[in-house]
């Protein structure tokens, strides 16, 4: 037994390393958000908390907000959406109804555990991926590099955001189409090689209910797999992988249907004004057609700027070598150098490559008041498939660098690159100046001690309008967002006669209040009276003079 147990360790010792390294990885990511009140730096996180806490406890994914009828629907915080008075996600439902069914068996603190877990189950299936088109070094220092990116180690950490759920959930589908595992057991009459088309066929299904807006690349790239290898492939197999990937996404349409009043609308096409009207019908065709496929339009002096900035200057240490690999196996590729395998994960890193960049890279924002690049931008989020798929190459380049030196050199030389990788990563996830982790553990912090302060001042019934501090405050308050707007301006009046009303944002210079008296609404109907600063925000009163309701607290 000893020597079969000290045999097995020897020929899978790339594996138990990586394991090892995938359980140190998941208690780093885990730890972020238990060591952590329950409030969070973005709307995203919020909203996608406050619906898997609905779903784990109720069972249902909205909330009616009668007030709504009387403020016109502004009563929702970002990210979530309103429809008939009810507040119901403001993005796509997979994450949601994944993690709301799990928290009704193991618990709502499990939800914390489960993107960490989804992508340590990925770093290990994209290790076996890998392992089968290039080789077995490539794959372990891939897989190791892909565990410290700080793009993925980032949202792993912030798991409440879909994209490494989704990254996730893809991976593992791809593994079960390409490695094929076999399983000792036949269910049925099914045969254990078709276990493998069903298993893919849900987790693609799954990924889809996640981020349904990547629909069109992965159906091109499965589309070019099954042709390329529809000899080895049997109907049946193809039958089966649709049929249960079409099973498991279906759900989707019957809550699209209940939340949004139609099976193919979700929260982001609710107010889609993105028609294109023109004179000559053939240009409005084809202009409406192409806005389906790139939303954001094709500008490729964002795409260029973009790529720049979020993947050759943000990454740069992995950039390099990535151009430099990607640039040799274009080589081999016209040389005839490459086996087909290859072949084919070089065409479908480029093309995916080539969509991904242009399809969000045309877009221009920020996330941050800023407008500096950061970590945790939208852009890292969604290029999170370009990001691994680029490290093949790049460790195909490293590992030429680490195999020119000899001997020990050889190993100092890797354990110095590793080192150095390790400390960049650490450094832009944990320290990048507008969303590195530590500054966002110090704003959450901070959010919770301003949330119980204003809980002590302020009545439970009350509604606050903010700008961006809406994470803050719901869902213990009703918020309405931004004050600077000429609806919401409209309604303050109105709502201050029946609910308690308040605004929390930047503190407000008498100037402004002068202006928001001569210009917004009549200081006769509204007294703006200041309660409470907090640094450089301010909690307000937005007093009516002929309130009907209950005085509460501060009369």
């Amino acid at each position: 037994m000893y020597f079969s147990i000290k045999n097995w360790l020897k020929e899978n010792k790339e594996r138990v390393i990586l394991i090892s390294a995938i359980c140190i990885a998941f208690l780093i990511y885990s730890s972020f958000y238990l060591s952590l009140p329950s409030k969070f730096n973005s709307p995203d996180e919020t909203s996608n908390y406050f619906f898997i806490r609905l779903y784990a406890g109720d069972g249902v994914i909205r909330v009616f907000e009668p007030l709504n009828f009387l403020a016109e629907n502004r009563i929702h915080p970002r990210s979530v959406a309103v429809v008939n008075g009810y507040l119901v996600p403001g993005g796509f439902l997979g994450l949601i109804l994944i993690y709301g069914w799990l928290a009704k068996i193991f618990g709502l603190k499990v939800i914390f555990f489960l993107t960490p877990f989804f992508a340590g189950l990925a770093v290990f299936c994209f290790y076996e991926i890998v392992k089968k088109i290039f080789d077995h070094q490539i794959a372990f220092w891939s897989s190791l590099l892909f565990l410290i990116h700080p793009a993925f180690w980032y949202f792993s950490s912030r798991g409440l955001f879909p994209n490494v759920l989704f990254v996730s959930l893809l991976i593992i589908g791809f593994y079960f189409l390409v490695c094929k595992s076999e399983f000792k057991q036949v269910i049925g009459q099914i045969s254990a090689r078709n276990i493998n088309y069903i298993l893919a066929g849900l987790f693609f299904g799954l990924a889809l209910t996640v981020r349904l807006s990547e629909i069109i690349w992965i159906g091109s790239a499965l589309l070019i797999l099954f042709f390329v290898y529809r000899k080895n492939l049997g109907w049946d197999q193809i039958v089966l992988f649709l049929i249960f990937a079409v099973l498991t996404f279906s759900p989707i349409f019957a809550y699209n249907q209940i939340f949004y009043n139609h099976p193919l609308l979700t929260a982001y096409n609710l107010s889609d004004e993105s028609i294109i009207v023109s004179d000559s019908p053939g240009v409005g065709h084809l202009i409406s057609f192409s806005r389906y496929f790139f939303p954001f339009g094709l500008n490729f002096k964002n795409v260029l700027k973009n790529f720049s900035t979020y993947f050759a200057g943000m990454f740069w240490w992995l950039a390099i070598p990535f151009v430099a690999g990607i640039s040799i196996f274009v080589k081999k590729f016209i040389y005839g150098e490459l086996d087909k395998k290859q072949k084919v994960f070089l065409f479908f890193c480029s093309f995916v490559f080539l969509f991904l960049l242009i399809y969000y890279g045309s877009w221009l924002f920020y996330d941050n008041p800023n407008k500096e690049a950061s970590v945790g931008t939208s852009y890292v989020r969604y290029w999170l498939p370009l990001y691994i798929l680029s490290l093949p190459f790049a460790v195909f380049v490293l590992t030429k660098f680490v195999n020119w030196f000899f001997g020990k050199h050889k190993k100092i030389m890797a354990v110095l690159l590793c080192l150095i990788f390790l400390l960049l990563s650490f450094k832009l996830t944990f320290l990048d100046k507008n969303d590195g982790l530590f500054l966002v553990r110090d704003n959450i912090k901070n959010y919770a001690i301003i949330a119980k302060e204003v809980n002590q001042i302020i009545e439970q019934d009350a509604v606050i309008i903010v700008d961006q501090a809406d994470k803050i405050f719901f869902p213990k308050y009703r918020v309405i967002q931004p004050l600077r707007d000429d609806q919401i301006y409209k309604l303050i009046p109105k709502l201050a006669k029946i609910v308690p009303l308040y605004y929390y944002g930047i503190t407000l210079p008498q100037k402004d209040i002068d202006y928001l008296y001569a210009e917004k609404f009549d200081p006769k109907e509204v007294e703006i009276v200041k309660i409470k600063d907090f640094g450089v925000e301010t909690l307000y009163r937005l007093k009516s003079r002929s309130a009907n309701h209950e005085s509460g607290l501060l009369q």
